[in-house]
């Protein structure tokens, strides 16, 4: 695509990076943490989906969805914003690995964490099925399997909405090595996304049904991969997934590359995913106002998560 067609973009990026500038050192963490909020925001985000994702998707062109697929999932994964546990990168995570990235899942998940408690219902479980999914192996039992399979399957039994369902029945099916089920929730998956409530630019592609299928591959025997059925929705590119799987190397390449002065936005978005913190932000408080649950919950510990990936000494943003 033509830089004029992102000019917008890159304008609006720019100005940012002018505000940013005005209150912070340029090239500082600090400035660098204004710039990637901005970055992160919904506004350029729409950007990237209408002109990048819109044209990969008209011309049938899988590396340019690959692109397209690792810069939005690295944006996403950005520890810019928190409020909920580790459960809050459960989406980006299934997007990061649409592009076969399956290394920076225990980064994303590393070994330790508890299991999630505080955030959305399927995030929660979905997160909580993927820790087993990866430190529940062979005699080492580290999270209550039957406990967190049973909670994942009542969710993915009940009446909430289809691509909720649908996403968490993947995740078990993908546990339990379970070809026909994750042939059959991969395609809700799909459906179920054109009907939830996000942006339609959004639902051009079904971003996250790829990392579901790619996820199966990397814990799955080649027969048991070798029996599901890729999706028929129009949201999902047998084309890509195809061009996908048969890939023995794929470069970290963005769909956009950003000038100077914010050439380093490359480099950060194409460092290893920020290793995910945690840790409970209200623990010693002495509100009234606060349950004892809430004084133990999780959260993200965005300000550390960032400072590890922008290489800023311990303590920078607090």
């Amino acid at each position: 695509m033509e830089n004029k067609e992102l000019d917008q973009y890159m304008k609006s990026l720019m100005k940012s990076a002018a505000s940013a500038k005005e209150t912070h050192t340029e090239g500082s963490p600090a400035y660098f943490k204004s710039i990637l909020k901005a970055l992160s925001s919904g506004p350029y985000r729409q950007a990237l989906y209408e002109k990048i994702l819109a044209q990969a998707v008209k011309e049938d062109d899988p590396a340019g969805l690959h692109r397209f697929f690792y810069q939005i999932a690295k944006i996403g994964l950005l520890p810019t914003i928190g409020g909920y546990d580790h459960c809050d990168r459960l989406w980006s995570l299934l997007d990061l690995l649409a592009c076969a990235d399956a290394d920076n899942i225990y980064r994303i998940l590393p070994e330790g964490l508890p299991l999630s408690s505080n955030g959305y219902p399927m995030y929660i479980h979905g997160t909580n099925v993927l820790l087993c999914l990866l430190y529940n192996t062979g005699d080492k039992a580290v999270y209550a399997q039957d406990a967190v399979t049973a909670k994942a399957e009542k969710f993915a039994s009940s009446k909430k909405p289809l691509w909720e369902r649908a996403v968490i029945s993947c995740l078990l099916a993908v546990l339990y090595h379970d070809s026909p089920r994750l042939s059959e929730s991969l395609q809700n998956v799909c459906a179920g996304y054109n009907r939830i409530d996000t942006a339609p630019y959004r639902k051009m592609q079904c971003q996250h049904a790829y990392g579901l299928l790619m996820l199966a591959r990397r814990f799955w025997s080649a027969e048991e991969f070798a029996a599901v059925s890729l999706p028929e929705y129009k949201n999902f590119s047998k084309n890509y997934a195809e061009w996908l799987l048969a890939q023995t190397h794929l470069p970290d390449e963005l769909c956009v590359t950003y000038e100077a002065p914010l050439t380093e936005i490359n480099a950060i978005l194409k460092k290893p995913a920020a290793v995910t913190r945690i840790y409970q932000q209200y623990l010693n408080s002495d509100s009234p106002y606060l349950s004892a649950a809430e004084k133990k919950a999780w959260y993200l510990d965005t300000d550390r998560m960032l400072e590890e990936l922008l290489g800023a000494a311990p303590g920078t943003f607090r």
